[in-house]
Formats: structure tokens, C-alpha cells, sequence
């Protein structure tokens, strides 16, 4: 299946572009079609890579617009949708907009479904709950602690937001918290002091199901297939090359942050966990988990490190390295996202 936005046509709200089929403008899909749990790749061709770890014959629902691919099946007897989201924070926003529209509004009726709690629920009607919209985000990142080798899974805890995406946004509460003002405060001390940077948490639950399921993972694999894995801080940034450290060719010597791979490895933040490092950065888990919160989503992320970019250990992946490890990223996020 697929759909044009010129394509849209009669009554339609500019605001919220919707289709009289309950389309949205750029996810080619209806509420039926969206399962309550979703992995968020960045790689269109990675959407089917997912798929394939699903329940075989599970698939019922497959659709592609732009570079947004989607694909709904099952793990487990758990109905899941596998999304592509493009690169960068900014495709985030799109894309936990319109998870939030075929969640949470009805076309038909032309309103927001109530939630617990809502004035103006009505009583008649199955209140909605949030905090059943699970979302994992599996990707690849690079790291600047050199403790990190490339092959290993980066489990986020606390995000860090280098981009301006959800400066557009209230933050959510769980940022006010003493922890994630800790994280950001620290970051504040760095030249990212000269960008307004933001810091959230991914939901604990995902985190922790995460961990588990690589603990799972590992104790059926014998010492050589150990799947290596870090939990802590992810930076997320706008950009790949300037936006993360990246010096190139007549670009040298303009960067608003030059240091910033090595004031990112030295970072160490003293939250109710423990001391916890930046583990990884790449370009999209800051946005879903600070719009995650916002809503009352549960969201996280793990991501296979195939740039290893410390003082002390430059390095990246080999592909035999990076498929190993994609794989076991997949199967961790699969199993956390279908545990209650």
C-alpha cells in the first residue's frame, strides 16, 4: 500500500491531515494497523529485517510511504509493528505525532478518545491508557567512552538532547526530577553549554526490560557469543558530522563544539542508579523519549555501537560484527517490548 498527501482530498484539517479512511499524512496506515507495540527503526530496508524475526505467517499488515515502512505481525503471539522512521530527531517528531493521532483520536467522531481522569469522559466509553504504547527505537550509534568497543549494545537510561526539536515542546515532568537536572547539568559544562540542550530518561520499565532480556540472551549463549552491553546516557544529535564532533575537510576549525567526542567520554553523572557515563551518540532517542514522556508513552532504545571514537580507541565495525550484533539488538528489543 501506498499514499500521496496531494492525494488527499474533501474535508481535511490542514492541522491534522487525515484521510476519510483515517489515513495519516505520512504513516500509511489506520488505527487497526498500528499495534499498542512498536519498534522504530531509522533504516527503511531495516523494517523487514525486523520482520523476518516475527512469528512466521504473522504478518497482516505491510505498507510503505516515503521512507516510512511499516510492517504488523506478531512476536510471541504479541501483536507488534516494526516503523521506519528516517534519520534525526525532526522525523521523530513526525512520526510519535502520528502514532499519538492513530492511537488516540477518532476520525469518525472527530475527537481525542478520553482518558482516566478527563472532564469530560464519557462513562459509556473504555478510558485510554498510555501507558500501554510501548516503543523501542533499535539503531546504530557511535560512542565516545573508551570503555565501549564497537559490537557492543548501548541500553539508554538518560537521553540527552543535542538537537532543538523538543525545545518546541512543554518538557514533561520527569524532567524536573534531581536526576535528569543532574545529567543536564553536567552536560551544561561542556561547550554544548553554547547550544540549549535538553536531557530526559527512558522509561524504566523498557531500560529494565531490556537488561533482562540481554541477561536472557546471554545465559544461552556460551562464553565466546556473550552479547556485551552498556547502560547509561545517549546523546542524540541533529546532525552526523558538525552536530557530533565530526571535524571535515574546510569545516575544520568552524565547529560550535570541536572537543565534543572527548567532553562527552570524560562526562560522569552521580544519579539514583549509580555513576553512569554517556554510552553512545546518534540522532534519535533524545525526541522519542522526551515526547514519550510527554504523552505517557513508555519508550526507549538500544543501539549496536559500530563507531568507537575516544582518545583511546578509534575504531569500527567489521560487517560480520555489525550483523551479530544487529541481531541480538533485534531479538533483546522483541523480547522487552512483549514482556509485561
Amino acid at each position: 500500500m501506498s499514499h500521496s498527501g496531494a492525494g488527499f482530498s474533501g474535508d481535511v484539517d490542514p492541522d491534522l491531515p487525515l484521510s476519510p479512511e483515517g489515513i495519516t499524512f505520512h504513516v500509511a496506515c489506520t488505527s487497526k494497523h498500528l499495534a499498542d507495540r512498536i519498534i522504530f527503526v531509522g533504516d527503511p530496508g531495516r523494517v523487514k529485517t525486523v520482520g523476518a524475526y516475527l512469528d512466521t505467517g504473522s504478518i497482516t499488515y505491510e505498507a510503505s510511504h516515503r521512507e516510512i515502512n511499516i510492517i504488523t505481525g506478531s512476536y510471541h503471539g504479541v501483536p507488534v509493528t516494526v516503523l521506519s522512521t528516517g534519520m534525526g530527531t525532526d522525523n521523530i517528531e513526525i512520526m510519535m505525532n502520528e502514532v499519538h493521532i492513530l492511537k488516540e483520536y477518532d476520525p469518525k467522531k472527530r475527537r481525542w478518545r478520553a482518558r482516566a481522569g478527563d472532564a469530560l469522559a464519557d462513562p459509556l466509553e473504555t478510558s485510554f491508557d498510555p501507558s500501554k504504547v510501548k516503543l523501542i527505537r533499535v539503531g546504530t550509534c557511535g560512542t565516545p567512552n573508551e570503555e565501549v568497543q564497537v559490537g557492543c549494545l548501548a541500553i539508554t537510561q538518560y537521553a540527552i538532547g543535542m538537537d532543538n526539536t523538543c525545545q518546541y515542546y512543554d518538557a514533561p515532568a520527569v524532567n524536573s526530577t534531581a536526576d535528569v537536572q543532574e545529567v543536564l547539568a553536567k552536560v551544561q559544562t561542556t561547550s554544548l553549554g553554547k547550544v540549549q540542550v535538553y536531557a530526559t530518561k527512558a522509561a524504566p520499565a523498557i531500560t529494565q526490560g531490556l537488561v533482562d532480556a540481554c541477561t536472557a540472551l546471554n545465559s544461552k549463549a556460551n562464553a565466546s557469543e556473550q552479547q556485551r552491553y552498556y547502560v547509561g546516557a545517549t546523546c542524540s544529535a541533529s546532525g552526523f558530522y558538525g552536530c557530533q564532533g565530526r571535524s571535515v575537510g574546510r569545516f575544520r576549525g568552524h565547529l560550535t563544539a570541536p572537543n565534543l567526542t572527548e567532553e562527552l567520554g570524560d562526562l560522569c553523572f552521580n544519579v539514583s542508579e549509580g555513576e553512569q557515563r554517556v554510552v553512545n551518540i546518534e540522532m534519535e532517542s533524545s525526541a522519542l523519549c522526551y515526547l514519550s514522556n510527554l504523552l505517557g508513552y513508555q519508550a526507549g532504545a538500544v543501539c549496536v555501537v559500530v563507531a568507537q571514537r575516544s582518545r583511546s580507541g578509534r575504531a569500527f565495525t567489521t560487517p560480520e560484527q555489525l550483523a551479530k550484533a544487529l541481531s541480538n539488538a533485534i531479538t533483546v528489543a522483541l523480547e522487552a517490548l512483549t514482556k509485561d
